[in-house]
């Protein structure tokens, strides 16, 4: 092999090594003691099926139901092991629920799909409902139960229908049935395996534990979830780039079930007025707290949290923005934050003067803006913080009020939170507001 060519091959075989660590340390998981074999599992799973879908309506509108298949199938494709015939259905039902069933047919409720704020936060239930089928937790308790009534069976000769039967186990929606009876070592090997699902899947799998923190607080929630989470994604060599945001599917899915979150037949005024229940939204770079009914958008770096039909064309009428501004140094004066000419200013941007570059920034598509009540003492997250509020008109031509805080991070970027709400109604929005700027924690 001529030289060159050997030093290129070597360099490769070399980065390639250096890659392997990332995946070979990933926590390998497998199934333990079960009496039925991976075809019985379907076996099972089928005939609870068939009992369960006569206890509930399954949701017809097509829309939806392609919808959570889809997006079940692109994480299932990532389980690790056996493939079982993945199906996902939804019950029409406003309680916010999921299970699996033994061989992979998995049921959400239509009440869990409008709970869920985001695409991420939703594909992280699912991914830990797959991850129960995958580690096979539902036959091995009833192999479990079976074995200590049973202590001279004959494996070859064991019928699932005889068993099920046996053990008085059907389906009864919203039943304690055995087959749902998780252990917490269960419910910790689901998270560690639905971890990596989500990882595979491109999605950031921290999502998950705000989900189970957030809006879906009825599932059995392991202790230290967070940190389990956190640790497998460590493992598995941090979080990856380009991850999956929300969904706009989602919303019209969403949408489509009805129920609190569609829209009021003026177009503009939100029918889902700020819950007092918050959940969690945990971004790349911050998270905060929010009204459980409200929505999660994601586009261009800019987060828009608000009630889903608060968006007139790209106008926010209703809701919170988050964006990032880098300031470039250069003073205007127009909003009286600092004096030009000082030595601070020339020498380094304060958050004041950031906060002066940016209102400048924000006047060149709001012409009609005005800066009234400012209070510069607050503090976000520990650190410095600017408030205040500014007087705007929308294109329709009302009046709008709108609270701007803002936080010079110390990589020099000026991060600013806006809630928006029409004027006659911003008293009854800015306690919200508060609310969420307050629950703010950067990811440092």
């Amino acid at each position: 092999m001529p030289s060159t060519a050997k030093s290129v091959f070597v360099l490769f075989l070399t980065i390639s090594l250096m890659a392997l660590p990332a995946l070979a340390e990933r926590t390998n998981l497998k199934p333990g003691w079960n009496l039925f074999s991976v075809q019985q599992d379907i076996e099972m799973g089928r005939q609870l099926s068939q009992d369960a879908e006569r206890s509930f309506t399954i949701v017809s509108d097509s829309y939806p139901n392609a919808y959570i298949q889809a997006l079940g199938s692109q994480l299932a494709v990532h389980a690790p092991d056996t493939r079982f015939p993945y199906q996902f259905k939804i019950i029409d039902d406003p309680k916010i629920d999921a299970f699996a069933l033994p061989g992979g047919t998995i049921y959400v409720t239509s009440g869990l799909i409008q709970a869920a704020p985001t695409e991420p936060q939703l594909a992280g239930v699912l991914a830990h409902e797959i991850a129960h089928v995958v580690m096979r937790h539902a036959t091995q308790q009833v192999s479990k139960a079976y074995s200590d009534d049973n202590p001279n069976y004959n494996r070859s000769r064991v019928n699932v229908q005889d068993v099920l039967n046996q053990l008085g186990i059907d389906f009864g929606y919203g039943s304690d049935s055995l087959i749902f009876k998780y252990s917490p070592a269960f419910e910790r090997e689901a998270d560690t395996i639905a971890t990596q699902i989500l990882y595979d899947s491109n999605f950031d799998p921290r999502q998950m534990t705000t989900a189970f923190t957030g809006f879906f607080t009825n599932h059995t929630n392991t202790a230290n979830q967070a940190a389990r989470v956190r640790r497998e994604l460590q493992n598995l060599g941090g979080l990856g780039r380009n991850l999956r945001g929300d969904s706009p599917d989602l919303h019209t899915a969403q949408n489509r079930l009805g129920g609190a979150f569609g829209a009021s037949a003026s177009g503009s005024r939100p029918t889902d007025l700020p819950s007092t229940r918050m959940v969690s939204y945990q971004g790349r770079d911050f998270s905060m707290r929010y009204p459980s009914n409200w929505r999660v958008s994601e586009r261009n770096d800019v987060v828009t949290i608000a009630p889903s039909n608060a968006l007139n064309s790209d106008e926010m009428v209703y809701g919170m923005r988050i964006a990032t501004f880098e300031p470039q140094n250069s003073f205007f004066g127009r909003n009286s934050f600092t004096a030009p000419g000082s030595s601070s200013t020339a020498d380094r941007t304060t958050l004041r003067q950031a906060t002066d570059e940016l209102l400048d920034y924000l006047r060149q598509s709001n012409p009609n803006m005005r800066v009234g009540r400012t209070d510069s003492r607050g503090q976000l997250d520990r650190e410095q913080s600017m408030t205040m509020e500014i007087a705007n008109q929308t294109s329709a031509g009302g009046r709008e009020t709108d609270k701007l805080v803002t936080v010079l991070r110390p990589d020099g970027l000026l991060y600013y939170f806006i809630g928006v709400a029409p004027e006659r109604e911003f008293n009854r929005y800015e306690s919200v507001f508060d609310d969420m700027i307050a629950s703010v924690r950067f990811n440092d």
